[in-house]
């Protein structure tokens, strides 16, 4: 039985997110029936975490194993021509057996990007999330660098969410900015459901005045969701990498 790392780049919109749900379509549930018929046997498509509906991935990680021997090359021609045109699998890799895509994985890196202009482009409309409002910059800036280290973010997860341990590592946290987007890019060894875009939303409440970034200690101190700020829309939301 052979172990393959895949890499993933998909575009979200109209999928119910990565994880398999019974009569919907999702990622996982694309990637497995490609795989079972470019194999011919039952697999099971292994992600690095679950992305919600309407999230976008640039370098998604999953294995699956699998007894064929067609070399790396093939499989990646021709899982790309069963899967619809929003999945591709960029890379197809054999790798040791206890590779495992979620346990094995070190930090992933995630941006959101904020449309600043006007009038959104068509081309961009399904990828950013448009928001006109004044910001101030250096107020984003200083509220940012509160992410970055070692936090409980229960304020900044979905309130329902099952996982009891919500202590994450936050290794990098900044912005780039251009004319008509920004972007927020933020790396750690795990993310929560709704956290990043949460966070986003904290930070643009910042920009807008309506917190101060000295207010993000107590935030975290409260883990209490209803004092952080809105989670942003899942369009804005792109998954860059995962490390390992």
């Amino acid at each position: 039985m052979r172990n393959l790392k895949l890499t993933v780049a998909y575009d979200g919109t109209g999928f119910h997110g990565w994880q398999i749900q019974p009569h919907l379509p999702t990622i996982q549930g694309e990637l497995q029936r490609a795989l079972q018929r470019l194999f011919n046997h039952d697999v099971l498509v292994t992600g690095s975490g679950r992305t919600d509906a309407g999230v976008h991935a640039h370098g998604q990680v999953a294995n699956v194993r699998t007894i064929r021997t067609m070399s790396a090359d093939s499989m990646l021609r021709g899982v790309n021509a069963l899967l619809p045109l929003q999945i591709r699998v960029l890379a197809v890799e054999e790798v040791r057996e206890d590779f495992h895509a979620r346990r094995s994985a070190r930090s992933k890196t995630y941006e959101y990007r904020i449309w600043r202009n006007a009038i959104v482009s068509p081309f961009h409309c399904r990828y950013v999330h448009a928001f006109r409002y004044s910001l101030d910059q250096g107020a984003v800036d200083s509220g940012t660098t509160y992410f970055v280290g070692q936090h409980d973010f229960t304020s900044f997860c979905a309130t329902a969410t099952g996982v009891e341990d919500r202590i994450r590592t936050i290794y990098e946290a900044s912005w780039s900015r251009e004319e008509t987007e920004w972007v927020f890019r933020i790396r750690g060894n795990g993310f929560l459901q709704y956290m990043v875009r949460t966070i986003a939303g904290t930070l643009l409440e910042i920009g807008r005045g309506r917190l101060a970034p000295e207010q993000i200690p107590e935030i975290f101190e409260a883990r209490d969701r209803r004092r952080a700020g809105p989670s942003l829309p899942a369009h804005g939301l792109h998954l860059i990498s995962v490390e390992y």
